[in-house]
């Protein structure tokens, strides 16, 4: 959907299908002048991260979150800064233990933030919204950077809008992107950074259940009981959710955190054939 102003204003916020942008792969670009080329001339090349992106997270500390942390730590842009966001504090200290020791590993820089407390003070290139609250892609454009990215990343339902001032909008050329799941090139490539160490999903894990606490992995889920990933090993007969805090000393965690060693122990105490 291209917005041509023609020099004029909306004056107000505008209701925009900001769910649509999710799941109906809609896309919104403006031009403050009245040539339509300007508007679709102003899509960026590509909807990643770029170097130097101030880059704000907004719902960081849950498991798609600190996924998202992770993930940004080790795309290989130099020069940016991740803004963590959540309202949660223990969850934060927990991302922090987590992605602090990979943001200084990488040259990076991380701020954990509760916005409630200490909201940054930032003008952001790219902001990521992992809670489907259709207020927070408003508030996005109001603190987005001109030709900022906003990635609408949680599943705001379809059929829901939010008042966006499309006037900032189209002025500082900026951009909603999200899609509801991954392609096959996706995730080949996903699977050549874990190959090659460039990207660890070990950090985000954060429990392990066998198929009696499935269920229990999903309400933990639901209710935000779980900072992190719940593995599910069905092998693991008799195993219900248990957070790796509580795995015990015969676990082979590295400091805390999941690995290869963890799993071949449980699999040892656990699997039965």
């Amino acid at each position: 959907m291209a917005i041509v102003q023609g020099g004029r204003k909306f004056g107000r916020p505008v209701n925009t299908p900001v769910g649509r942008v999710h799941y109906g792969g809609i896309r919104v670009v403006g031009t403050a002048g009245a040539d339509p080329a300007a508007a679709y001339a102003a899509i960026p090349a590509a909807s990643e991260i770029r170097p130097g992106d101030k880059i704000n997270i907004v719902g960081a500390a849950g498991p798609m979150g600190t996924m998202h942390v992770i993930r940004d730590l080790c795309q290989g842009a130099a020069g940016v800064t991740v803004y963590a966001g959540d309202l949660n504090d223990d969850r934060l200290a927990r991302l922090s233990a987590i992605a602090s020791p990979l943001a200084e590993k990488n040259g990076l820089k991380l701020v954990a933030y509760n916005p409630a407390k200490n909201p940054p003070r930032e003008a952001f290139d790219y902001v990521v919204l992992m809670a489907p609250i259709p207020a927070l892609a408003a508030q996005a454009v109001a603190t987005a950077a001109p030709k900022a990215i906003v990635n609408v990343f949680a599943g705001i339902p379809a059929d829901k809008t939010a008042a966006i001032d499309l006037d900032v909008y189209v002025d500082r050329e900026l951009y909603f992107v999200g899609a509801s799941g991954s392609e096959m090139k996706d995730m080949q490539r996903v699977l050549a950074k874990v190959t090659a160490g460039e990207l660890d999903t070990n950090l985000s894990v954060a429990a392990v259940s066998g198929l009696e606490g499935a269920i229990d992995g999903i309400r933990a889920v639901e209710r935000s009981l779980i900072p992190g990933k719940i593995l599910v090993y069905p092998s693991c007969r008799g195993l219900k959710l248990t957070p790796l805090g509580e795995l015990g000393d015969d676990a082979a965690l590295e400091r805390g955190r999941w690995n290869a060693k963890a799993e071949a122990a449980l699999l040892k105490r656990f699997a039965k054939p």
